[in-house]
């Protein structure tokens, strides 16, 4: 393991919710289905995420998907006729969107997975070096809280679940 990557220590949080949810589907008393989203740890005990939790993940799902298809479109750019109209190229659907072994978003992701120890917190704060990184992080937290309560413009919602740790 490089010297860069930290080693997880035993009273570090875990963090194992940043994924994708594992989901159960059940019929309730009045035989509707309720679905139930929860994360593993690393002990393998089953935790119920919280509502911010959720959030987060769809927000990061988001993030991906955005992420990839314009670092894909921006591939597609460099090798399309000159004579093919951009509203075209965008109205592809996801399927299309493959990326290349040599492609911008194999690089982007080979840059950030060489400093996984790097938060987005201090991405952020090296991105706006000549501004207030505080500034980006309140537009985050607000994305985060209205996507925590379904009122998100923005945000695309992917996991949902019927019930939630109680507390946050």
């Amino acid at each position: 393991m490089p010297k860069s990557v930290k080693k997880t220590k035993s009273n570090d949080p875990d963090k194992n919710w940043i994924n994708p949810p594992k989901i159960i589907i059940r019929k309730d008393k009045a035989n509707s289905p309720k679905k139930l989203s929860y994360w593993l740890d690393k002990k393998g005990k089953a935790h119920l995420y919280t509502k911010e939790q959720l959030a987060t993940c769809n927000i990061l799902t988001n993030l991906n998907l955005t992420l990839i298809r314009a670092l894909v479109l921006m591939d597609m750019i460099k090798e399309m006729d000159e004579n093919a109209k951009i509203k075209t190229l965008m109205r592809q659907d996801n399927p299309k969107f493959a990326a290349k072994e040599s492609s911008i978003f194999n690089h982007f992701i080979s840059l950030m997975s060489a400093v996984p120890e790097i938060t987005f917190g201090e991405f952020l704060g090296f991105l706006s070096a000549n501004s207030d990184p505080q500034a980006l992080i309140k537009m985050g937290q607000k994305t985060l809280k209205e996507a925590e309560q379904g009122k998100s413009k923005t945000v695309s919602v992917f996991y949902t679940s019927d019930k939630l740790k109680e507390g946050k």
